[in-house]
Formats: structure tokens, C-alpha cells, sequence
């Protein structure tokens, strides 16, 4: 009577199919660290959007626009508080907004994003 051999993987095999998949691995996460860079700075754009229509409404009716701290007032006449960037790695300024745009920073990658809302509102990144 014949016994039928069977034959698993070697264990070269094994370590060459488990090098393959990290080296996979690794080019999926160097892309997606991109996508996380894009999504907080889509992240912090959005919240400085949300902001701007409150700014040139203190803007068009002559009032002093507030220091950008969190939870502060956006203007000496308004009950709008700056919201939080939470953790986009973005910063408001520390100083008065004055009549300029508002620009916050990234501490991350020296990106900065520029609202304008004495010329209409527009938000843009500024790279």
C-alpha cells in the first residue's frame, strides 16, 4: 500500500510571503500618512470657514474683533465664541485680528490658512 506524502511550506517560504506582506504594509501606511495631514488641514479650514461669517459681520458693523483665544468672544458685540481647532495641529494667532485676514498656522508642517474677511470671506491654504 502507497502513503501519500503531503508537503507544507518551507520555512524560507514562509518568511518570504510574511516579508512580502510587510513591505506592503508599509507603503499603505506612507500613503495614508498623507491623507491625515489632508484631512486636519480640511479639518481646520472648515472651523476657520465657520467663523468667518460672524467676523465680517463685526467687521461691516465697526466693531473690534476679539482676540482668537478659545471660548472667547469673536467680537466686542457678539456672543460668538472661537471655536476649538482641537487637534489639527493648527493655531488661531495671538494677537488681535484687526482689519487683516485671519491667519492660522499649522505647528506641524508651516502651512498656514488665510481668511479673508474684509474682502468677502474667503478661506484659502497658503503653502
Amino acid at each position: 500500500m502507497k502513503t501519500k506524502k503531503t508537503r507544507g511550506f518551507t520555512l524560507i517560504e514562509l518568511l518570504l510571503v510574511i516579508a512580502i506582506i510587510g513591505i506592503l504594509a508599509s507603503a499603505i501606511l506612507v500613503g495614508i500618512g498623507g491623507q491625515r495631514q489632508r484631512a486636519r488641514t480640511t479639518s481646520a479650514v472648515e472651523t476657520a470657514k465657520s467663523v468667518v461669517p460672524y467676523l465680517v459681520d463685526c467687521y461691516m458693523r465697526g466693531e473690534t474683533i476679539g482676540v482668537p483665544v478659545v471660548g472667547g468672544n469673536v467680537c466686542s458685540g457678539s456672543s460668538v465664541t472661537w471655536p476649538s481647532l482641537g487637534t489639527t495641529g493648527y493655531a488661531w494667532p495671538s494677537v488681535a485680528v484687526g482689519n487683516g485676514p485671519l491667519v492660522i498656522t499649522s505647528s506641524e508642517g508651516g502651512q498656514s490658512i488665510s481668511c479673508d474677511f474684509a474682502g468677502g470671506g474667503d478661506c484659502s491654504l497658503i503653502e
